[in-house]
Order: structure tokens, then C-alpha cells, then sequence
């Protein structure tokens, strides 16, 4: 069970790691991400596209419940064990 229960702590510290590596965007996770540039030609502002993953809120909440489901699941299954034994 302390294997377990370090392995969501693991977990956790990861996903807030690689939230906060990647972009820690505060809106949803984009695939795209919107780059204003200048024509050189005609000083005309565009928008282009680069595709790169920026995770968002969503990740991180995501992966909290994750790793929180899995701390609480090692909680459950000890007092299981501890009712079993008495």
C-alpha cells in the first residue's frame, strides 16, 4: 500500500511538473497555437497557426483526479484490510 501511495504522490508532482514545463496555460489545452506575424512586404498583421501541444487546466485537473483516486483507493483497501483482521 506505501508503494502505492508514493506512486500518487509521484504521479501528482509529474502532472503539475509537466503542466507547468509545457506552457501552465489557465484556459483549455490547445493543439494550436495562434502566432500574430508581419508581412515584410505589405506591414500587414496575420495570424499563423504552430501546432504544439500546450497542456491546460483540464490536464492538470485531470491528472490530480487521477492520482487522487489512487491515493483514495490505497486508503479504502487498507481499512479493508484492518476490518478483515479484527
Amino acid at each position: 500500500m506505501k508503494a502505492l501511495r508514493i506512486l500518487a504522490i509521484v504521479a501528482a508532482l509529474a502532472v503539475v511538473a509537466t503542466w507547468a514545463a509545457l506552457g501552465a496555460h489557465r484556459g483549455w489545452t490547445m493543439t494550436e497555437v495562434p502566432v500574430k506575424k508581419i508581412d515584410p512586404i505589405t506591414d500587414i498583421e496575420f495570424t499563423e497557426y504552430d501546432h504544439r501541444f500546450v497542456p491546460g487546466v483540464d490536464f492538470l485537473a485531470t491528472g490530480l483526479l487521477g492520482s487522487g483516486a489512487l491515493f483514495a483507493l490505497t486508503i479504502f483497501i487498507s481499512k479493508l484490510q484492518t476490518k478483515s483482521k479484527s
